[in-house]
Formats: C-alpha cells, sequence, structure tokens
C-alpha cells in the first residue's frame, strides 16, 4: 500500500523549491530577489537563515509575502541567458 504526504509544503521549503527549479546559485538567486527592495534587501546571512534546516537556531520562517516577491523574481528570464 502506498501513502502519499499530504503535508503543505512550508514557505521556507517552497522557496528552496524555486531557487532549485531556476537553476541559479544560491547568490544569484539572492541577487535576483534583493532587485527592487532598495534599503530592505536581503544580507546572504539573512537569506542563508531561511534556506537551513528549521532544527538549527539559524532558522528564520519566510513571510507568505515574500515567497511571493521570490516567485516573482525568480521567474524573470535573465537578459543573458
Amino acid at each position: 500500500m502506498m501513502y502519499l504526504n499530504m503535508r503543505k509544503k512550508t514557505t521556507n521549503e517552497q522557496l528552496r523549491a524555486l531557487i532549485e527549479a531556476s537553476g541559479l546559485t544560491q547568490a544569484a538567486a539572492l541577487a535576483r530577489f534583493n532587485r527592487g527592495l532598495g534599503p530592505a534587501a536581503y544580507s546572504e546571512s539573512a537569506w542563508k537563515s531561511f534556506l537551513v534546516d528549521p532544527a538549527t537556531t539559524r532558522f528564520r520562517p519566510l513571510k507568505p509575502a515574500l515567497l511571493e516577491h521570490a516567485r516573482h523574481a525568480l521567474a524573470k528570464k535573465s537578459k543573458t541567458r
């Protein structure tokens, strides 16, 4: 018998999946994510806190609004690609 995992992915898990699907490195994804944020741009350390294991002390939950921003930012095609 096969059981399906019906648990909904967290926003952090969805962000990791978006980055992986984009084919970008974490640094390149952060650069795209930060475009247009101005002074509200995220540091590399803050970005990594969204991507680490939730059991670590470094973990920070990603707000749904930021996930939507990431979807739009990472969906855009690069001019060099």
